[in-house]
């Protein structure tokens, strides 16, 4: 223990020099000369935490831009990713949103906004749920997506990828006003979207207002037993920010943002004693009152020699779940008692609390140095957590066990961004991280892009990723799914003797421009993960220890545990052409191999092959009609074939699918645009246990005016 002390103490200390050291300035050189550098258009910063243009940086990176949320008429980030290339959105049976990037899981993938985390669900079966459908897209400027680790950067939580949703920054007043409608194949409403944006410049202040009210309406199964398969209800985001802008260019910003959400989900199941005469029927209802309160406080600056950053803010999640059970039984068609059983209440709150710092300058002709820290904690606190000595009231349940953790993270991380001449960048980076649980661990990256000519490009990677158990993952106590009579549920429970996961990954890629309109990709990848958090029956059922469980049904017990060794490798091509000033096509294609190399079995919840197609037409004449055509096809999906899996084992099946959007848009004046688009043309319906959670066709009707 005094030694964790003492390496604690060390780790701060050295956070605490590199912290002032960002502040007051570390010795730089500035270039005599000019190296050329690539001049190719979109400006990224999310690979490198530096500005640098899209096709010199080595990680793949791919930008959903302005003009294509446009296109689409994308509202939240779910819409804005759909076809990103190698990101597969998923519902599981919760109706809950999972984000993959070349396989990754959901929990490998981490989601900002302007660089900074979300506090959310925080464990294996719900990372990063519902942020994708929470996420609005009337305040973005584009969207940065890392496809592969990026840890050495931007540390746990990042071994499949980043997901950087970049806001926009006041220039002028302006603002917009949308609303849209939209509604099922069946005919039924499926809900609205509104929002109101403001941003505005007045001298030295710059201020945004971002507000909206979403609200949901249940679709029910198409197998007519009247269950909803989706959350539905309402969702209330709002975000405030305003800076101040000094005369040498700084910027302080002050930030603050909340969410409400207000949802529930319908299950409905009958068992049948006697056919036609007796009977009983189960109305399973799950209520989320969920609240995210988002504070930060930014001052940032620079010049041409050198950029910098510092930033604290804190994000807190808190999420209310209750559950609520009855039954009636039916004589001979009729009905007969009611049971209502005690509603199942669940608190939970989890906070980040962050305070870091990075701070980039040139040194000498060839350099450019980035220098970081980091210090995060979070804070967990609830009935869904139980560590070891977690007492449980006399009369109580599962659902009144309460505890809380915290976890203490700091980081160190260096970055060299290296041009020997004007046909290389070379970009070695290190990072320290020591977590108060795990101890310490340095991660290390090397990445290079070579131009030999003009508009060729060789690119490779080799990285290092590290991800530490989430507090939830440790002590999660928890009801997922409650037995019904049909059979068992599911119960979860954290394993506090888990390792963290590590991660070795290579990326090899090629890439070709003809012109300005056309641009080709040809890549691979592949990462090999150590100790990869995977889920797992133990053997045994809640009511095998009644005593551990007081309060449940007969429930499988599950946990958390490691999976000695998994492969993650593919190949992926994507390519854009314009046809002319107002036509352009996108296509890619990935193929993915994942594996279990311990079990050799092939890894759940993936495609092996997956397609994706984008048309857009955008006349020059803004009166006309414009249209956006997008196709995505998994082929391979491997899942858990429900309908087939029962007490003897689970079995599980390949199968393909397409969905196809169209979005068409017409400006009625300078100021106003109308939009009609119909989502999953071809009416492609999956839901069930495990599923790729699409609910069938939906069509969609909105306008936008802007001032």
């Amino acid at each position: 223990m005094s030694e964790m002390k003492t390496i604690s103490a060390k780790n701060s200390l050295a956070l605490a020099v590199l912290g002032a050291n960002l502040l007051l300035g570390a010795p730089y050189a500035q270039a005599d000369e000019v190296i050329p550098e690539f001049d190719l258009g979109t400006i990224v910063v999310t690979a490198t935490r530096t500005e640098m243009s899209l096709k010199e940086t080595p990680s793949s990176v791919e930008v959903v831009d302005h003009k294509r949320l446009e296109q689409t008429q994308a509202k939240t980030l779910r819409d804005a990713l759909k076809t990103a290339l190698g990101v597969n959105i998923f519902n599981d049976f919760q109706g809950r949103s999972n984000i993959s990037i070349r396989g990754s899981e959901s929990r490998h993938v981490l989601i900002m906004i302007d660089g900074k985390r979300l506090s959310g669900e925080m464990s294996y079966n719900s990372a990063n749920a519902w942020e994708v459908d929470r996420i609005r897209m009337e305040d973005v400027e584009r969207v940065e997506i890392i496809r592969g680790p990026a840890g050495a950067l931007y540390g746990s939580d990042a071994m499949g990828g980043v997901i950087n949703v970049i806001t926009r920054q006041p220039e002028k007043t302006s603002g917009n006003l949308n609303y849209e409608y939209n509604w099922y194949e069946d005919g039924k409403g499926a809900g609205y979207k509104g929002n109101l944006f403001l941003q505005g410049k007045e001298k030295n202040i710059l201020y945004k207002i971002n507000a909206g009210l979403n609200k949901t309406r249940p679709y029910q199964d198409s197998g007519g037993t009247e269950s909803n398969m989706n959350f539905y209800g309402k969702y209330q985001p709002l975000s405030l920010s305003v800076g101040y802008e000094f005369v040498n260019g700084n910027r302080l910003s002050a930030d603050y943002s909340r969410l409400k959400e207000d949802n529930q989900k319908r299950s409905l199941s009958q068992v049948i004693m006697k056919p036609g005469k007796i009977w009983q029927n189960k109305d399973y209802t799950i209520y989320n009152d969920n609240k995210r309160t988002d504070y930060g406080l930014t001052y940032k600056g620079g010049d041409d020699k050198q950029n910098w950053m510092i930033r604290a803010y804190r994000s807190i999640y808190d999420k209310h779940y209750r559950s609520q059970e009855i039954t009636q039984m039916f004589m001979m068609g009729m009905p007969g008692k009611v049971t209502v059983k005690p509603a199942k209440i669940d608190t939970v709150k989890w906070t980040q609390s962050v305070l870091e710092g990075h701070r980039s300058w040139h040194a000498g002709n060839q350099h450019y140095l980035t220098v970081g820290a980091e210090y995060r904690k979070d804070d967990s606190e609830g009935t869904r957590l139980k560590k070891k000595g977690t007492v449980i009231p006399p009369g109580g349940s599962v659902y009144t066990a309460y505890d809380e953790a915290t976890l203490n993270y700091s980081a160190l991380y260096v970055q060299d961004e290296f041009r020997p001449g004007n046909k290389w960048t070379i970009i070695p980076s290190l990072r320290y991280d020591h977590s108060d649980k795990f101890g310490s661990e340095v991660t290390s990256r090397l990445a290079t892009t070579y131009q030999p000519g003009q508009g060729f490009r060789i690119k490779a990677v080799v990285g290092q990723g590290y991800k530490t158990p989430t507090v939830n993952e440790l002590y999660h106590f928890w009801e997922m799914y409650p037995a019904n009579p049909g059979g068992p549920g599911m119960f979860f429970e954290g394993n506090p003797d888990l390792k963290p996961e590590k991660s070795l990954s290579y990326e090899f890629a090629i890439e070709k421009d003809w012109g300005d309109k056309t641009t080709a990709h040809l890549g691979m990848f592949r990462n090999d993960v150590k100790d990869l958090l995977g889920v797992d029956w133990t053997g045994k059922f809640t009511t095998d220890t009644p005593g551990m469980y007081p309060g449940l049904g007969k429930d499988w017990v599950y946990t958390y545990r490691n999976i000695p060794e998994a492969t993650l490798q593919g190949v992926e091509f994507y390519g854009s052409h314009e046809f002319a000033k107002d036509a352009s096509l996108r296509l890619g294609y990935t193929y993915l191999d994942g594996k279990d190399k311990t079990a050799q079995t092939r890894l759940t919840d993936r495609s092996r092959h997956q397609m994706v197609l984008g048309v857009s037409y955008h006349p020059q004449n803004p009166y006309a009609w414009d249209c956006h055509f997008d196709l995505i096809s998994n082929f391979g999906y491997y899942c858990l074939d429900e309908a087939k899996s029962g007490m003897m084992g689970r079995v599980y099946t390949n199968k393909n699918f397409t969905v196809a959007n169209i979005m068409t848009s017409k400006h009625l004046t300078d100021n106003m645009k109308v939009y009609l688009g119909v989502d999953n043309i071809s009416n492609h319906r999956s839901f069930g246990g495990y599923s790729d959670g699409n609910i069938g066709r939906v069509y969609r009707m909105g306008m936008e005016y802007k001032f």
